[in-house]
């Protein structure tokens, strides 16, 4: 009787008894990534990219961007930018929405504060802006691998007189 016992514990123990166990089933299913999605991707980093690179409608801009920088953050793995701008308008300014492009080592759509959004950024200031005066401003913690700004831009500018300029796209 005992050695019947022992038997059946080390049965149980190694998985043997298979009395009312059922299988786990896994229904997820892996999809390969194919080459179409692979081009998917290339296609939309690439049309970002070049939406960027395209410089016509920024020559219109009331705000440029003199200087554009990286910085390590001293509390965190992710990366803040630094722009340095200058209002180039007649008019003063009271608010800009910016906006940058950034790729990783692997130039590649850097990763973002959220790790959907990939490349394309954007802040914003509502700091007073007298016409022809420069200024600069940081955001942080915007990024965890961007190594290289593409490109940096003011895409909406409100002036005090209540009038806008947008760049068109």
């Amino acid at each position: 009787m005992r050695r019947i016992l022992i038997s059946f514990i080390i049965l149980t123990i190694n998985g043997c008894d298979k009395t009312n166990k059922k299988e786990p089933q896994n229904n997820a299913e892996i999809i390969p990534k194919t080459e179409t999605s692979v081009e998917t991707e290339t296609t939309d980093s690439l049309n970002l990219k070049e939406k960027f690179l395209d410089t016509t409608n920024i020559k219109t801009s009331p705000v440029k961007i003199l200087s554009s920088k990286l910085l390590k953050n001293e509390y965190s793995d992710h990366k803040d930018i630094q722009l340095i701008y200058k209002n180039v308008s007649k008019t003063d300014i009271k608010a800009i929405k910016f906006e940058w492009y950034c790729e990783n080592s692997f130039d590649k759509p850097a990763s973002g504060r959220s790790f959907f959004i990939k490349g394309e950024y954007t802040g914003e200031t509502t700091f007073l802006l007298k016409k022809q005066n420069t200024a600069f401003k940081i955001w942080e913690d915007f990024s965890t691998d961007a190594n290289t700004i593409i490109a940096a831009r003011a895409y909406e500018v409100i002036f005090t007189n209540g009038t806008k300029w947008k760049l068109r796209q």
